[in-house]
């Protein structure tokens, strides 16, 4: 428990790069990050709720950003039914096979949903990027990635489950959509243990 506070957990690192020097390819000088859990009940529900921010220094007068993110997310629990969802958003360097910049979000929700032998799954997720030459201010068109899921897992036998799964995504990139990353499946599987 942080702060005196019953559920809470609270950590802090940080990174120094004394011999970084400057470079036109970008060197990484300092870094640091924060990250917050808390647990609690509220009635028959458990809630979950995370956090976190970390941050990068990088040397290089070609830069138009240095590295930044955080995302939060929060899960419920209450019985056999799970409810979850979280957010990140942040900036990137790439320092190898060619030096990229990235401004990236995402946002994920899910639905879990025991029932004696049968565990019911839904989930969602939607992403999107903005990728610039190094040193270059980004046009703003977006990479874009979305799907959409949902499975069903049986219990055969003891040791045996059985899956169906569906799966629906759709990918661009530079905001035309990819064929090659796009379109529906089904899934129809087992899994086995001893």
């Amino acid at each position: 428990d942080s702060f005196g506070i019953t559920g809470l957990k609270f950590g802090v690192s940080a990174a120094f790069n004394e011999e970084a020097t400057t470079a036109a390819s970008g060197a990484f000088d300092t870094g640091y990050g924060v990250g917050v859990t808390y647990v609690t009940t509220a009635g028959d529900t458990s809630v979950t709720v995370g956090a976190g921010y970390a941050a990068s220094d990088y040397i290089g007068t070609s830069l138009t950003k240095d590295e930044a993110g955080g995302h939060i997310g929060v899960s419920a629990v209450t019985g056999d039914l799970t409810v979850a969802a979280a957010f990140g958003s942040g900036d990137t360097v790439r320092t190898t096979t060619g030096m990229v910049q990235r401004d990236s979000e995402a946002t994920e929700v899910g639905v879990k949903y025991v029932s004696g032998d049968l565990t019911f799954n839904i989930g969602y997720l939607s992403s999107n990027s903005v990728d610039e030459a190094y040193g270059t201010a980004g046009t703003g068109v977006k990479d874009e990635k979305s799907h959409t899921s949902a499975s069903v897992d049986y219990v055969i036998a003891s040791g045996v489950t059985g899956t169906v799964g569906y799966r629906d995504q759709e990918g661009a990139n530079e905001n035309i959509v990819l064929t090659t990353d796009s379109g529906s499946s089904w899934y129809v599987g087992a899994n086995i243990s001893f």
